[in-house]
């Protein structure tokens, strides 16, 4: 599996992604933002080169990894006064986000991403430094004249190596399990063809192995009308990126609840009909 797609967010991705379970045909406009990251990488690479600063770019971070797991480290930077190498990831993200990140540092799945980079190389050998860095590009401007649309640099401490090992070894460990558990007709496509067994249906990959789909999330959006705080039950950040059909995967389809709200003074009060949610979010301003 590889590190920056599988470490957070769906399981259920990350076992159709290993299997080979069909996916749906990306569009051009689909694809654009992965598109857009890879120029934005190699633009950084350049000037990188340009001002002559030593580091080494796209480093394949494989072999230094646990089984199962691959990836590749944007950039290991030397920093002279520290005498080490500073780890870097580039990251594109929406102008709207940055105030978040400001505000709440690098997202999760960034560091856990970036952490298991960081620890391979140490297992490497290459002499770091003690904090890793993801850098922020971001995409578009914003209407709002307080946002930072400017890169952002933000460093943090890595995940320490023994909970990092563990969650990487319970999620491979749920890959093999469901790997194990589709029918002949998936896991030897090759003799399948040959006996003339008929190509997998949707029902194939649709074992008891297989994670449920990427439960919603809470998340708290402010309403001018009103001047208070909507909770809402939204897709997972994954679900914009499931490359599946709605058979196998319809977080994309899940659309966003309203569960309740937030008053000016911070009390909560649930939506009729909601009232068993417990709200585990709240404004960033109580």
């Amino acid at each position: 599996m590889h590190a920056s797609a599988h470490l957070e967010g769906s399981l259920r991705h990350a076992q159709l992604d290993v299997a080979g379970a069909p996916k749906v045909a990306e569009s051009f406009v689909r694809g654009m933002p992965l598109w857009l990251g890879h120029l934005i990488h190699e633009d950084i690479h350049r000037m990188l080169r340009k001002t002559g600063v030593p580091y080494m770019a796209e480093v394949n971070m494989t072999p230094w990894l646990p089984a199962g797991w691959g990836g590749t480290a944007d950039a290991f930077v030397w920093h002279p006064d520290l005498k080490a190498f500073v780890l870097a990831d580039f990251k594109t993200s929406k102008g709207e986000s940055m105030r978040y990140l400001l505000r709440d540092g690098v997202k999760v799945e960034h560091i856990k991403q970036v952490s298991a980079y960081w620890h391979a190389a140490r297992k490497m050998g290459l002499p770091l430094a003690k904090k890793a860095g993801v850098y922020y590009i971001p995409k578009n401007d914003t209407r709002s004249k307080d946002d930072h649309i400017e890169p952002l640099l933000i460093d943090f401490d890595p995940v320490p190596v023994r909970e990092l090992a563990k969650e990487m070894k319970y999620r491979h460990g749920r890959v093999s399990e469901y790997m194990e558990s589709l029918p002949m007709v998936v896991q030897n496509r090759d003799v399948a063809d040959v006996m003339g067994v008929d190509t997998p249906d949707s029902r194939d990959w649709l074992t008891e192995e297989l994670e449920p789909v990427q439960p919603r999330v809470q998340r708290a959006y402010y309403d001018r009308s009103t001047e208070t705080y909507e909770l809402k039950l939204v897709p997972h950040w994954s679900a914009g990126f499931c490359p599946f059909p709605d058979e196998l995967c319809n977080c994309s389809t899940q659309g966003t609840t309203k569960i309740g709200f937030y008053d000016i003074d911070g009390e909560y009060y649930a939506r009729p009909g909601y009232e068993e949610i417990e709200p585990t979010v709240k404004p960033s301003y109580f």
